[in-house]
């Protein structure tokens, strides 16, 4: 008779463990799905919330409108990585913002390709030229990606924190941060626990900046100035203060209200800020009696409300101002302005409506321009970017003095790019940031007896040394900060004010509106 026991128990044996094995598998497979579906193991990706968030040199494509951009950058950061050895020292710099878009983002693909684009260009420079000070180390870019409302940032944020720990390749900045949002603030805080100096690109909102009194500097949730940030472009504050030099050169009464995003989540610091510039600098030419008009505006993408722009455009119309002071997104602007356009609003002078804006994407968009003309608005922007600059004389006072060796640089190094691809202002805006932190890294090669890879730290200690002898010619002035007083500002960056329609581009610039000038 047969011996079956041995089989049979050899056989529960093998099948147990094809069991376990089976488990292991399905667990494994599942603990790192996140990562397959978004580049797999070790692209720096992974799916959170459904979108692919985190941090690549380059080398995942995150949509079809950035492919030959990350390619540029992929390829710019393995010739780095080509090169390193002990005498030849990599630092990286990281890019953090919004990279896939939803229904709902507070930012477009348009104006983050124009970024990429832009501190794209501001590496290049730093690494083939002595625009930014020694060539060494060399910079290498990665792109951080937060999702299409930040709402994914943690996981991203603790890539960043861990890569600022490598001995070899150590990331000793983060730059970008373009949107004025509460979640900006956090990440800005987490960076700031680990001593991570941040260049904010297009962070306006007042608050977000360094300076004392921080929450993390002895201050209160009142006042969370964060003593890592700088910016590169002008604050709320500036920009309004902009606009007032421009309404007191007025010849006729300025009689204004403000149109405001009431913003009842709390999560836009912009459009808040915005406002109590408006409130605290511009507070002569409100109307004493009804200067309010506020609405639910579109924070992070939400549908913008025709019927109660219809309300606030009749309630301007029929209060005698000619001055609107404008406190919200542009999409909510071209609602507010297509209401204008479909009242009966009879108003005995044109009407001119204020607005705040990184760049002038408004100045190519047919419809809101044929709405300016056809009703007789002026639209006046308070920019960080001024098409006219393309057109003004060689030497004119009224443009930055290292505009043109932008220009020049990124139509070089993007050779498919066109000067149109400038005009939202995020081109220059990420340029400048990157350029400031290739800045404060290379300073530190001034530095005597220090050895060891470059942290951080070190390069947050420079921030508030570019000034004097080591200020910044970057594209949209030559700037320099200070410690005390300054809240973040770049001092020295121009505030270029444009009306909309356009005049005659031969018609000489005004005299520019420059950041600590006066």
């Amino acid at each position: 008779m047969a011996d079956t026991g041995g089989k049979d128990w050899k056989r529960v044996l093998l099948l147990g463990f094809a069991g376990v094995l089976t488990v292991v598998l399905v667990t494994t497979t599942v603990a790192f799905w996140d990562q397959f579906t978004c580049g797999g193991p070790g692209s720096g990706v992974r799916e959170v919330g459904g979108e692919c968030v985190g941090v690549t040199d380059g080398s995942f494509p995150f949509g079809p409108e950035f492919e030959d951009i990350q390619q540029r950058i992929k390829a710019e950061n393995d010739r780095v990585a080509d090169l390193a050895d002990e005498e030849n020292p990599v630092v990286r710099v990281a890019f953090l913002g919004i990279l896939t878009f939803g229904e709902v983002s507070p930012m477009d693909p348009e104006r983050m390709l124009r970024s990429l684009e832009g501190a794209y260009t501001a590496v290049r420079r730093a690494n083939d030229t002595q625009n930014f000070g020694d060539q060494s180390p060399q910079i290498q870019l990665v792109l951080a990606n937060v999702g299409s409302r930040q709402e994914q940032w943690e996981p991203v944020v603790e890539q960043l924190v861990a890569m600022s720990d490598d001995r070899d390749r150590p990331l000793v900045a983060v730059t970008g941060m373009g949107v004025s949002v509460t979640s900006t603030r956090d990440i800005a805080e987490r960076l700031n626990e680990e001593s991570i100096p941040m260049i904010s690109s297009a962070v306006t909102a007042d608050g977000l900046a360094h300076g004392p009194g921080g929450i993390n500097d002895g201050g209160d949730e009142e006042n969370p100035a964060l003593p890592g940030v700088i910016r590169v472009v002008p604050s709320n504050n500036e920009y309004v203060r902009a606009l007032g030099d421009y309404l007191d050169a007025e010849p006729d009464p300025v009689r204004a209200l403000i149109v405001y995003d009431n913003d009842t989540d709390e999560r836009d610091l912009f459009v808040d800020t915005l406002r109590e510039a408006y409130e605290e600098h511009l507070s002569a030419y409100l109307d004493a009696d009804d200067y309010e008009q506020p609405f639910e505006g579109t924070t992070l993408g939400d549908t913008p409300s025709k019927a109660k722009f219809n309300i606030i455009a009749r309630n301007v119309c029929n209060t005698g101002v000619n001055t609107v002071l404008y406190a919200g997104r542009a999409p909510d602007l071209d609602v507010f302005l297509d209401s204008l356009d479909s009242i009966p609003c009879r108003l005995d002078e044109p009407l001119r409506v204020l607005f705040v804006a990184t760049g002038l994407s408004a100045a190519n968009n047919e419809k809101t321009m044929g709405i300016a003309e056809a009703n007789d608005i002026n639209l006046v922007y308070a920019s960080g970017f001024d098409t006219r600059w393309e057109t003004a004389p060689p030497g004119s006072e009224a443009v930055p003095e290292g505009y043109e060796k932008f220009r020049n640089a990124y139509l070089h190094y993007l050779p498919d790019a066109e000067v149109e691809g400038l005009v939202n202002g995020y081109a220059l805006a990420n340029h400048d940031a990157v350029a400031v932190a290739a800045s404060a890294v290379r300073m530190t090669n001034d530095e005597e007896g220090v050895e060891g890879p470059l942290t951080p730290r070190a390069v947050r200690s420079m921030l508030m040394l570019l000034n004097s002898e080591y200020p910044v010619e970057a594209g949209g002035g030559t700037l320099s900060y200070r410690s005390t007083g300054s809240s973040g500002e770049a001092i020295g960056r121009y505030v270029p004010i444009v009306e909309l329609p356009l005049g005659d581009s031969r018609e000489p610039l005004p005299d520019p509106y420059v950041i600590g000038a006066s």
